[in-house]
């Protein structure tokens, strides 16, 4: 099987967001605060402050609602375990982040083995100006890079490598990546 047989593309769009240029403004802000920490840190991928985690509210209704369209496995989800572990990543072509990675705790050894394994990964895209990275996924014998649109929502299993592509653009890329994590499993 191809990476792309494992990716599940949906689009989704953003009129269920009530007021996405505050969004973007709120994450945007967000992002500049927590800048100073990127140097301490190996991503500039950050987690949504409490005071901002209101507005995200309904991409995390539609991407369970999404979910659950999707893949009808009756799984109960862990809503709030899902929201904590859940990030927001912001780049330009000042600012890109480039690291391969997959959301597989018990694989990435000792420091991991207490933290929660997700079912499934997604990431949704909230603004993405012209010059925008896409997404990158690769395994022992492929790699693929696709770019999706705004409001497009992606599922792709936890254990895939992947990266955002470099962006170009000088307007910044947002986007959101939630983790959907069983209840008691």
């Amino acid at each position: 099987m191809s990476l792309q047989d494992y990716i599940h593309f949906s689009h989704i769009g953003d009129d269920f967001i009530k007021d996405k240029p505050l969004l973007i403004s709120k994450l945007v802000t967000q992002h500049k605060w927590s800048q100073k920490f990127y140097d301490k840190m190996e991503s500039n991928v950050f987690s949504v402050a409490y005071n901002n985690l209101r507005y995200l509210d309904p991409i995390f209704e539609k991407t369970l609602t999404e979910y659950k369209k999707i893949f009808q496995d009756n799984i109960e989800i862990d809503e709030e375990k899902t929201k904590n572990e859940s990030f927001c990543l912001i780049q330009n072509d000042e600012c890109n982040a480039y690291a391969w990675h997959h959301h597989d705790a018990k694989s990435k050894g000792e420091w991991y083995d207490d933290s929660p394994t997700p079912l499934i990964s997604s990431v949704y895209y909230i603004r993405l100006p012209s010059g925008s990275g896409g997404i990158k996924f690769k395994d022992d014998s492929e790699e693929i890079e696709l770019m999706p649109s705004e409001g497009d929502l992606i599922f792709f299993p936890h254990t895939m490598l992947h990266t955002p592509a470099l962006s170009t653009c000088r307007e910044y890329r947002v986007s959101f990546n939630i983790n959907i994590f069983p209840k008691n499993l």
